[in-house]
């Protein structure tokens, strides 16, 4: 069967006959048509695993949000934004994977997960429902998975760390309501099911990054049928522009009703009425009319083909790595729980947008307030004056000065952080952080203590007369079984 073309379309006549795509006629142009996906044949495999898992891991914590009065309508918000990431999923399974970065192709369509998880953050709660809150939000920064795939990060192991971040806040509502109230440890445990769940859904489906179909159209013109059968516009492209083809002069007015069994039925009758080919009339192209093949002449002229690219900048673009991904960087002071919040900033928005040597002060004007630092990089800040406690989570490069800690210090998740005390910090907790070094003051190293959980490479730096002396803090040890108890002791390796 020889190769036809109308107009801008280029396609076989049986493979005409078998395309699932839908021509839909524009109010005010007769002779083009809206090119979409069809959504006949069901869900893909990808969407109905989704529907299962939130159905069985997801509805669960939602409903039990709303059994807590605290919580007011979280759950709602939660189902939100896992629906948000629904409609993403289906729209790969039928679209193929975008030319541009997949950030930026899946940015117009981010809207309702995005807005779900910003009132879930802005939820003005009492301060007893505050680490419920943060369990939350540590929650739903797993449904960033969708933007992952290598070699910047699988989305599954994402998933994962998510869950560790979690898992912070809700061991110690689980620590709190022990045998006191199973709604709250039902909280805990929905949390931790659901995201496991959802790791587990990504490995099966989406293991490599969100899969897309390889015979799908773009995910603009896969948007458009979409949103009819949600009965909403259809998204526009980054231009505000809709896709759309011309229609060939010679099928005027076949395709009516806006469906391709118009055009089907047009050129069937055409066959029928003189019992030649539908395709008779129809010029054959040839290879150098075809524009993506390098045989194509344009206006006589052969397209030259493109240079190949030089040693040297072969090996800039193998060389050169993306930036991680980051939300926009936050430094802000919340009344409700007294809390500073530095967030998403490395030293370039710092130098930008804050202090010319790249370096973030805090103020801190009553021992009541919080510092709280979430997915920083290459980060240096100083904390002045006596505060309640400081968290530092998901950071990696950040080096924090400060003088006095009423409560405590809280590093999880972590890389390569390093504090300084200049007054008093009675505890430090590091869990799950590789890459922790402390300096202590002399009034700070009598009463200061360690605890430690999944971590590597800490350790700690105090003064030892006129010398500054540094020290490992163990992560191993040595258990024994004695009379019944598990005995442990630091390995002969720190002695």
């Amino acid at each position: 069967m020889p190769t036809t073309t109308w107009g801008l379309a280029v396609v076989s006549f049986d493979a005409l006959l078998e395309r699932s795509l839908t021509l839909c006629c524009t109010d005010n142009t007769p002779n083009t048509v809206t090119l979409a996906v069809s959504g006949h044949g069901g869900e893909a495999p990808a969407v109905k695993a989704y529907d299962t898992y939130v159905k069985e891991s997801v509805v669960p914590l939602a409903q039990t949000c709303d059994r807590m009065d605290g919580l007011e309508n979280s759950g709602t918000l939660l189902l939100d934004a896992w629906e948000g990431v629904r409609s993403i999923i289906v729209l790969s399974s039928r679209a193929k994977a975008p030319s541009e970065p997949l950030a930026e192709a899946l940015t117009p369509f981010l809207g309702k997960t995005q807005e779900a998880v910003k009132k879930l953050r802005d939820l003005r709660l009492k301060r007893d429902w505050d680490r419920h809150q943060k369990t939350l939000v540590e929650m739903v920064a797993a449904l960033s998975w969708i933007l992952f795939k290598p070699p910047q990060q699988l989305p599954a192991p994402f998933v994962k760390e998510a869950l560790g971040s979690a898992e912070f806040w809700s061991n110690r509502i689980r620590k709190d309501f022990k045998g006191k109230d199973e709604t709250q440890i039902a909280f805990c445990d929905n949390v931790k099911k659901a995201l496991t769940d959802l790791a587990k859904y990504i490995e099966e489906y989406h293991k490599a990054g969100l899969s897309f179909n390889p015979r799908g159209v773009s995910i603009a013109e896969a948007a458009i049928v979409l949103s009819d059968e949600v009965g909403k516009d259809a998204p526009s492209l980054p231009d505000g522009k809709s896709p759309v083809v011309k229609r060939h002069p010679t099928l005027k007015g076949g395709a009516s009703g806006g469906n391709v069994g118009g055009l089907m039925s047009e050129l069937v009758g055409r066959k029928n009425q003189d019992g030649s080919s539908a395709a008779t009339g129809l010029r054959k192209v040839t290879k150098d009319q075809q524009t993506w093949r390098k045989e194509y002449k344009k206006d006589g002229q052969t397209a030259a083909l493109p240079a190949a690219p030089s040693l040297d900048a072969a090996k800039k673009k193998e060389t050169k790595k993306k930036a991680p991904l980051r939300g926009l960087p936050i430094f802000e002071y919340q009344d409700r729980g007294f809390k500073w919040v530095i967030e998403n900033h490395t030293k370039e928005t710092a130098m930008k947008e804050l202090s010319k040597d790249g370096i973030i002060t805090v103020e801190i004007n009553d021992p009541k307030q919080q510092v709280y630092l979430y997915n920083c990089e290459d980060l240096t800040v100083k904390i002045k004056g006596k505060f309640k406690s400081l968290a530092i989570d998901n950071c990696a490069k950040v080096a924090v000065v400060f003088d006095t800690l009423i409560s405590s210090a809280e590093v999880v998740n972590c890389k390569k952080i390093q504090l300084q005390v200049n007054g008093i910090c009675p505890v430090f907790t590091v869990d799950k952080t590789h890459g922790f070094l402390v300096w202590l003051s002399k009034e700070s190293l009598a009463v200061s203590s360690f605890a430690t959980a999944q971590s590597s490479e800490m350790n700690v730096s105090f003064p030892d007369g006129d010398d500054q002396k540094e020290l490992p803090i163990p992560e191993q040890f040595v258990h024994r079984l004695q009379d019944g108890v598990v005995k442990s002791e630091v390995s002969d390796l720190y002695h």
